[in-house]
């Protein structure tokens, strides 16, 4: 069963208790990433993330250490292209601590200008690191070139060049815009008492005003009246699919060849197509339809390839699903001189796929297979307090566990085969490649998918 409600500063709430847990995982889901920088501050919202953990007017850097290690030491953050999260895990008992600490970080961080100096350098290592990950860098990569005239393309960490020049002043404001209560979602999953979690999470974030200061104590005080009656959503999605979609506008999609050298043995390789983005409702059909394709052992890309081929030690598909877009990825880990060898062989994967789909009984064996997947993962509380989040954010319907297994069974075979000719068309089809341009035929690899175009 889920919760739903809004705190006296608006901010809104999501909360899964779970029978017999002794664990509670919480996380503030801030709407910013970016995709909402520009290119003079790109990677804004990676570095006050960072900053969040280097002090607050409560406490120093060292008692958030201290304070974390003592729940537990799982209190952790990350950004990405659509938001911002600091989230953590703990026992049942420091529920209200962790509650607390979050609440402080979110509202009350110094950004010194010396901790933000040496934070800086922390920055520009994990660009660094990014750079020297080939799997990571080939992502990314592709994003840019795709969606080149759009922030979603841009890189989460941002670029040394820019980040050197962030200083506290711009950090102050690009919070103060930002961390504000209407773009605050609190997760919350695990074992708790929900009437005790309400009292906590309004002390806890009391202090996080709204971004516009006259229509967030509108909000306040109407709610104010209702705080503590949680609204019980039977089932959830129903209450959600009554709200309006707002109008967002999807990125330019561009299709692009591109090429980064490094001097590394292997060859990385990401095709990508236009997806679906994370509000579409076939997100089931789309779930089984990556299992089957490439996102298991068992799945056609992995068997042809790797098993029968033996031309990769590392090939599967995946998707990045946003609100306004999403990409369909096959990324293949492979020796140079195999590279134009082995994009025949994915070609010839897709068409069959496409053409053909998939069998009664090899749909049935891949429903199973995610389904017990599905049971696995979310017997984690901090599973459902980022599942709930991420859908919950973009005001898209959230499902019990029951409901999430119907809907896989309800996929059928005539939905996989419209779905991947949608996505799956190499006349879209995006290319990028990472390793060492002497030891690859390039050319070729470029004749290759410019003749599936």
């Amino acid at each position: 069963m889920f919760y739903e409600y809004t705190l006296p500063n608006g901010i809104k709430v999501i909360s899964e208790p779970m029978e017999n847990r002794r664990t509670v995982a919480m996380g503030a889901f801030i709407k910013v990433g970016s995709q909402n920088e520009t290119k003079e501050n790109n990677g804004i919202s990676h570095l006050v993330e960072h900053m969040l953990f280097k002090g607050t007017k409560k406490h120093s850097s060292k008692d958030i250490a201290d304070i974390t290690a003592k729940m537990g030491d799982d209190v952790n953050a990350f950004t990405s292209e659509e938001c911002t999260a600091l989230y953590g895990m703990t026992i049942s008992e420091n529920a209200r601590e962790l509650a607390e600490l979050i609440g402080d970080m979110l509202a009350n961080p110094c950004f010194d200008a010396k901790e933000l100096a040496k934070e800086k350098r922390v920055v520009m290592d994990e660009i660094d690191l990014y750079s020297d990950s080939a799997e990571d860098l080939v992502h990314e990569m592709i994003h840019k070139r795709v969606w080149k005239e759009d922030a979603l393309g841009y890189f989460v960490s941002g670029t040394k060049s820019v980040v050197k020049k962030i200083g506290s002043e711009q950090l102050f404001a690009f919070h103060q815009q930002h961390y504000c209560a209407e773009n605050i979602l609190i997760s919350v999953a695990g074992g708790y008492k929900e009437e005790e979690l309400i009292d906590w999470l309004w002390q806890a974030f009391s202090e996080i005003k709204g971004c516009a200061a006259d229509r967030a104590q509108k909000t306040a005080n109407r709610i104010k009246k209702e705080r503590g009656k949680e609204l019980v959503l039977d089932p959830y999605y129903k209450q959600y699919t009554k709200k309006s979609i707002p109008n967002i506008k999807s990125p330019v999609y561009f299709c692009s060849f591109a090429v980064a050298d490094r001097d590394i043995e292997q060859l990385h390789i990401n095709l990508a197509f236009p997806g679906i983005c994370i509000r579409d409702d076939r997100r089931f059909v789309y779930a089984v339809l990556n299992s089957a394709f490439g996102g298991s052992n068992n799945s056609r890309l992995f068997q042809k390839i790797r098993e029968e081929h033996g031309m990769a030690y590392s090939v599967y598909s995946y998707s990045s699903s946003y609100e306004r877009a999403g990409l369909f990825h096959i990324d293949i880990t492979v020796q140079p001189q195999l590279a134009v060898s082995v994009f025949h062989e994915v070609e010839g994967v897709i068409r069959e796929f496409v053409q053909n789909g998939l069998s009664d009984k090899e749909l049935a064996m891949c429903k199973q297979q995610i389904k017990t997947e599905l049971i696995m993962s979310l017997e984690s509380p901090k599973a459902r307090m980022d599942s709930n989040a991420r859908f919950a954010l973009v005001e898209m319907p959230l499902y019990t566990l029951e409901e999430k297994l119907e809907k896989i069974d309800q996929v059928t075979c005539g939905e996989i085969i419209k779905l991947a000719a949608e996505i799956m068309d190499l006349t879209k089809c995006s290319l990028c490649v990472v390793g060492n341009k002497k030891n690859a035929d390039l050319s070729g690899l470029k004749r290759a998918w410019n003749t599936a175009h």
